[in-house]
């Protein structure tokens, strides 16, 4: 079965030139940006913004992973939400609500630390920065996809070393070591 609508690339179409990155290639690519993430930490306090941007593509690797796994790969963010909205009764990849929200939160974020906007503030003129809470919902969140994942696909994700003054050891983390 060939699906061919301009938002969805497949696998199995002959129509798409370029081989899709395979479930393997994309948990290499989380594990890594997990690397970068726990290496730069406690390197570059000043540059929040960039840390949080790089929570929000570790989440998206994942969830690129997961939705290779029903052969799909698709060309816009808001093509992905809607293949992972649970409400989407025919989705075959949807998420369960509190991953869902996650990612979307994750999505958020990152857009808020690269355009300094708020989505739901978007009259404003004003630039809303990233600060350390910022980054501490950013982890939070990832936490909670890379512990879905790990779960569902069973992946040897390790836990890194990661620093930020609005994490606490009662966040109960299970892939961020807090030092």
């Amino acid at each position: 079965m060939i699906t061919c609508l301009s938002r969805i690339i497949t696998k199995c179409s002959n129509l798409n030139p370029y081989p899709l990155a395979s479930f393997d290639e994309h948990v290499a690519q989380t594990k890594s940006n997990l690397a970068f993430l726990s290496s730069v930490n406690p390197k570059i306090n000043n540059y929040l913004d960039w840390q949080v941007t790089t929570c929000f593509y570790t989440s998206l690797h994942l969830v690129n992973a997961h939705l290779s796994t029903y052969g799909l790969q698709y060309r816009k963010h808001h093509d992905v939400n809607y293949g992972l909205n649970p409400d989407v009764q025919l989705s075959v990849s949807k998420l369960p609500q509190d991953e869902y929200d996650a990612y979307i939160a994750l999505q958020r974020l990152s857009r808020r630390s690269r355009y300094l906007v708020n989505e739901k503030e978007l009259h404003s003129t004003a630039a809303f920065f990233t600060y350390d809470k910022h980054i501490a919902k950013a982890i939070r969140h990832l936490d909670k996809l890379l512990n879905y994942f790990a779960t569902v696909y069973k992946l040897d994700i390790k836990p890194v070393n990661f620093t930020c003054p609005d994490l606490k050891q009662s966040d109960n983390l299970k892939y961020f070591h807090l030092v």
